[in-house]
């Protein structure tokens, strides 16, 4: 028992020392520092919203800034956790080989990390909700469920892409322009509203659709998350989670020899 409490004790300890030092190595000299966290979706939502005012994107109705920008944070969330575990193994590897902590640590401190960096660009949604004059309600609530099926999302695949990546660096490199593809075939310049009826029921199996929805129905339209499209995201998670930590232990055992 003594035993057990000591593991978890370390396992704590390395884990925010990891999210320590990953925050304090990536705004090292850099003049903005943590503010590059709240420009990334906030550069995206002025690029957006250009493109709205030439080709006329519909929004529901909503300002399209604040539109864009209630789908923005929690995708932004969710890519950045995902590339941030791809490398997280290969970054590692002088702990990996002198430690037999868990290596599941390793993406969940990328994913935390990410989650970090979604908190500010929350920070400047609040502000944009009083300016736009959104009420605030107790769906509001929502936020904290959405946010921790988005992290296990997020952790789910990019376990698998970290575990890949020590084998194949390609995996790691080609996360980037797999999410830009995935960006598009998600709600986030464009409502769920806007999709062919005929197209709709293969668009809704893409998990990310009910967590996005979700975020802007309880943020700007004031209404309950579709609850079907959060089941489903969930049970995709649940079933992506199990067979990429199935692949990640097996791998897990050979990191340091594959390094």
């Amino acid at each position: 028992m003594v035993k057990k409490h000591r593991s978890s004790a370390i396992f704590i300890n390395l884990l925010f020392a990891l999210i320590y030092r990953d925050l304090t190595q990536r705004y090292r000299r850099s003049l903005l520092g943590p503010l590059w966290a709240v420009l990334q979706p906030f550069i995206l939502m002025v690029l957006f919203n250009m493109l709205h005012n030439f080709v006329n994107i519909p929004s529901d109705g909503i300002p399209y800034v604040i539109f864009s920008y209630s789908a923005l944070i929690p995708w932004t969330f969710f890519s950045n956790a995902i590339i941030f575990c791809g490398p997280s193994i290969i970054q590692n590897v002088a702990i990996i080989k002198k430690s037999s902590m868990p290596r599941e640590v390793f993406p969940l401190a990328a994913v935390i990390t990410a989650l970090i960096d979604f908190l500010m660009s929350f920070l400047i949604f609040i502000g944009m909700m009083f300016w736009f004059r959104i009420k605030f309600s107790w769906l509001m609530l929502w936020i904290f469920p959405l946010v921790l099926l988005t992290a296990f999302l997020a952790f789910a695949l990019g376990m698998g892409i970290a575990a890949l990546g020590t084998l194949k660096r390609d995996f790691i490199f080609a996360t980037p322009f797999l999410l830009q593809f995935l960006l598009f075939l998600s709600p986030v310049i464009y409502p769920l509203s806007s999709v062919p009826s005929k197209w709709k029921a293969l668009y809704i199996l893409n998990p990310m659709v009910g967590i996005i929805e979700g975020f802007r129905n309880i943020l700007v339209k004031g209404i309950s998350p579709p609850l079907y499209s959060i089941a489903w995201s969930l049970g995709v998670s649940i079933v992506v989670f199990f067979v990429t930590w199935s692949i990640f232990k097996l791998f897990s055992q050979y990191f340091a020899d594959m390094l």
